[in-house]
């Protein structure tokens, strides 16, 4: 009996650049809820120092200061990939807006974006089908030129 070996046609380019987006906007709000968790940890630690009475050394304070400073680094390397983050979300609304057709903006805003399901950009928009995914093709060859002029891999 023949195996069949079922082959897959590769991904889009334009499409994996813009599918990220979901899930670059659950990274970022997933390190901002860290970096306030760091944040009130750090705060927590300091409101610990006042009804510390402390005779002699400032081991206490030695310790106190240590845990603070390490959430504190914690908040700022979070906060630096959360800038990352945003860089990206920018750079896939930059390819987007910089189609020239608003049709093609939108279909590619309601399905990138928003993450609406076929049907419902179909009713947003008022296209057929048909209509719809034509749209989409010609707005994914867009955000390809975009992405080679700009480099972007």
């Amino acid at each position: 009996m023949e195996e069949r070996i079922l082959m897959r046609r590769p991904e889009n380019p334009a499409k994996a650049f813009l599918s990220r987006y979901k899930y670059l906007c659950i990274q970022q709000e997933s390190l901002q809820r860290s970096i306030q968790a760091a944040h009130d940890r750090a705060l927590s630690c300091t409101v610990r120092l006042k009804p510390i009475q402390t005779q002699g050394g400032c081991g206490a304070y030695d310790r106190i200061a240590e845990d603070i400073a390490g959430k504190l680094d914690a908040e700022e390397q979070l906060s630096m990939d959360l800038g990352e983050i945003s860089k990206a979300l920018a750079e896939i609304r930059a390819a987007i807006n910089s189609l020239q057709s608003e049709a093609q903006k939108t279909v590619l805003t309601l399905r990138y974006i928003e993450c609406l399901d076929w049907p419902d950009v179909q009713d947003k928009m008022g296209y057929e089908k048909t209509q719809t995914y034509i749209i989409h093709g010609r707005a994914l060859r867009n955000v390809m030129k975009w992405m080679e002029e700009n480099k972007w891999k």
